[in-house]
């Protein structure tokens, strides 16, 4: 089984300054970023793909233009996908749910895909909203624009008669909007709502807006947008079959209770899908979801036996651990899920070791755009001592000398300052129209430019920097506005270093060691300070566990403390993949990454697809393994592992050292590998290259052996069925 995160552009400044919370470069365009397959290594990257929305990919033009023109995998796109990672792109439903209809083509989303050249495209789906049929009016958002009515200005009587969705609607329509509504299709102008337009009986102004170019109306609109996604699966899957597309295709279903989501999938199977998406479920418990996943389960698994076929069933937006067990049952072979990451900042329980052990990160804050330049000197002051203060107990080195000496280079930073502006203030490089530039010379020419923005804000670099892009030599600006901004942070840091002196004069604090209480100290100051104070606790649990020396993700390792601080998108993000990593550890925990495989024989080639040959060729060993939930099946060869339901090789070797080259490093990612091989054709050599990758290797000779064996390793009984699934695996939950 595997998992997919979201691509929403969740990256990190490579060599971001952590002392100084600043990027590496100022312009985002200039700096190394690595996502989360960048940090990690291919053995330990804790995603086995990617999720790619057209919505994202639109969110900028400059992003659009980079990955259409070279696609995912390019290094100029941007993304820079490595070439194992598999990826998955779909029109970004929740994106466009309030609109009528889904504002792409299926042609038109084909033909994206292949520009994408990803690995797996999706068909065109429109969210099924709600838990049944419901009467719905759609809006124009255009037509408030220069209305003086409002959507709140709308009458309660129409509100509480139908569902109300407003939003922009795109200038141009796709053409299939034609067929359904050709009163909006063609639209040269938006004339703005009147309030007569929607006085009187709401029967009557639905009636009146029916033919209207700025509404949509349906009396069952969940119908609707079940038929269409139907619909779009049908004709994209005849497109799909009229051309050489080099990716998989994917169906998309959409339902609103278990059955409906059966009867689509039943649906879909018959147009010979085999990849089906199973849509609509993120945010749903996970009672919802097992129901839901039971039952396309049950169908897909009636339809591979009825046919000795396979299909892959994808999840999207799952991410309940407590239900991996049920979406393992039924036979789901991937999910995605973007909770893991974005958890790191969206509330509290923000670091991560398992299900269980969660702990809340430290908020160390930046000063507010709204408070006046006191205010946010101060608390960058009491950041950077409790800053340094963290590192220091993370170190288990003495916390005062800690503070006293970031003190010291603050001082350094502050007393130089008039000087350095006094001698530099006039030199060519601040000769420059952007602040950008002004800000990046300043920053490298000035030796404490970093320390200056890190202990006194942002805001007074800010200042300092926009006094000198309007110093004209010609027209010089009295020095006096330096001075004042130098004598406002000298007033303020006056009272630091504030905690050094009180940790010195402590007793207990003799030993030249950070310990708990010494850095407590600090934090009892801060938290209520800066408005935290209902997290103490929470802190006190963090400090006193230290869950980071707990844990050997490469970040955690790397970083240290600095993970488990609530501070910008460096710290936040990086604690993200921590989160995500943890919880891939967990996943594997509970569904084994299991890989069954067979020796490629020479006549793979005369088919042209891996399942044609297995099905005809290796008929016994398809026959016991096509309907395994959980693992992935396909052939082996000195070119790797060629997956069932992929195009054959060119040829076909099993030459022993090129094959333990790559299918030992295929299996790296891989806990079990089940390896049918009744004549023995795989060499001892390739054998122990697996294994020496962490990969159990178990060879059979009867495939119905090999078959139990991989049911026991997953936890099922011996025989995989609907029917158990159904009365005995949900009710362990």
């Amino acid at each position: 089984m595997r998992f997919y995160v979201p691509e929403w552009d969740d990256n990190v400044d490579a060599h971001y300054d952590f002392e100084h919370d600043e990027h590496s470069e100022l312009g985002k365009d200039e700096r190394e970023l690595q996502y989360i397959w960048d940090i990690f290594d291919y053995e330990t990257t804790p995603i086995d793909g990617v999720l790619i929305s057209r919505e994202q990919v639109e969110e900028s033009a400059t992003k659009f233009d980079q990955l259409t023109s070279h696609g995912v995998y390019d290094e100029q796109s941007g993304l820079n996908v490595p070439d194992w990672l598999p990826t998955i792109s779909d029109c970004g439903a929740w994106g466009y749910k309030s609109l009528p209809f889904p504002p792409y083509g299926n042609d038109e989303m084909l033909a994206f895909y292949e520009e994408l050249d990803v690995t797996v495209g999706v068909t065109i789906d429109h969210l099924v909203l709600g838990s049944g049929h419901e009467t719905r009016l759609y809006l124009d958002k255009r037509a408030f624009a220069d209305s003086s009515l409002t959507p709140s200005d709308l009458p309660e009587e129409l509100t509480d008669e139908v569902d109300i969705m407003v939003d922009e609607w795109p200038t141009e329509w796709p053409e299939y909007v034609a067929e359904y509504d050709p009163t909006i299709f063609d639209v040269s102008s938006i004339t703005p709502f009147e309030q007569e337009d929607f006085e009187g009986d709401p029967v009557a102004v639905l009636e009146r807006l029916q033919d209207d170019a700025r509404a949509v109306y349906r009396e069952d609109d969940t119908e609707f947008r079940y038929q269409l996604t139907l619909h779009n699966a049908a004709e994209m899957k005849d497109l799909y079959d009229a051309n050489d597309y080099s990716f998989r295709l994917m169906v998309a279903i959409q339902g609103w209770d278990p059955v409906s989501y059966t009867r689509a999938a039943e649906q879909v199977l018959d147009h010979g899908y085999q990849y089906v998406g199973i849509g609509g479920v993120a945010g749903s418990n996970a009672a919802r979801i097992r129901d839901i996943v039971t039952g396309v389960g049950n169908a897909v698994k009636e339809h591979e036996r009825k046919r000795k076929t396979r299909v892959d069933t994808h999840v999207f937006g799952f991410a309940k651990t407590d239900a991996f067990d049920a979406i393992g049952k039924t036979g789901m072979s991937s999910f995605d899920s973007a909770s893991m990451l974005r958890s790191a900042w969206t509330g509290g329980d923000n670091y991560h070791l398992d299900s269980e052990r969660r702990y809340d990160a430290l908020r160390v804050r930046f000063g507010s755009n709204r408070d006046s330049l006191e205010k946010q000197i101060q608390t960058a002051l009491r950041g950077q001592e409790l800053l340094h203060s963290l590192r220091a107990f993370d170190e288990g080195s003495s916390i005062s000398e800690a503070i006293r000496e970031w003190h010291a280079e603050a001082t350094q930073a502050l007393n130089k300052l008039a000087p350095y502006l006094e001698e530099h203030r006039h030199d060519d490089e601040y000769d420059c129209r952007l602040l950008r530039d002004v800000e990046e010379h300043f920053r490298d020419h000035y030796e404490h430019g970093r320390e200056l923005r890190a202990s006194f804000s942002r805001t007074l670099r800010k200042r300092i920097i926009k006094l000198l892009r309007d110093d004209d030599p010609e027209s010089p600006i009295e020095f006096d506005k330096y001075q004042t901004l130098i004598d406002t942070v000298r007033e303020e840091f006056e009272a630091f270093p504030r905690m050094a002196e009180t940790i010195e004069q402590r007793e207990e604090f003799s030993e030249n060691t950070a310990t708990f209480d010494q850095v407590w100290l600090l934090v009892e100051d801060y938290a209520p300070w800066i408005g935290d104070e209902r997290l103490l606790e929470e802190y006190k649990t963090l400090l006193r566990e230290k869950p980071w020396e707990d844990c050997d993700c490469r970040i955690c390792e790397e970083h240290g403390i600095e993970v488990a601080i609530f501070r910008a998108n460096n710290r936040n993000r990086r604690r993200g993949f921590h989160n995500t990593k943890r919880f891939y550890d967990q996943f594997r925990e509970a569904l084994p990454k299991t890989l069954v495989a067979t020796p490629a024989s020479e006549t793979l080639t005369s088919w042209s697809t891996v399942e044609g040959h297995l099905l005809t060729e290796q008929n016994d060993f398809w026959s016991d393994v096509h309907d395994l939930p959980v693992a992935e099946i396909g052939t082996m060869s000195a070119d790797g592992v060629h997956e069932w339901w992929s195009e054959t090789p060119v040829s076909v070797s099993l030459d022993a050292t090129e094959m333990a080259a790559s299918v030992g490093k295929f299996c790296a990612r891989y806990q079990n590998l089940f390896l049918y091989d009744p004549d023995e054709a795989i060499d001892q050599e390739v054998i122990e290259a697996i294994e020496e990758k962490g990969c159990v290797v178990d060879s059979y000779r009867d495939s119905s052996e090999l078959r139990a064996a991989v049911l026991d390793r997953l936890g099922y009984e011996s025989e995989f069925l609907p029917e158990f699934m159904v009365q005995k695996g949900l009710m362990e939950f």
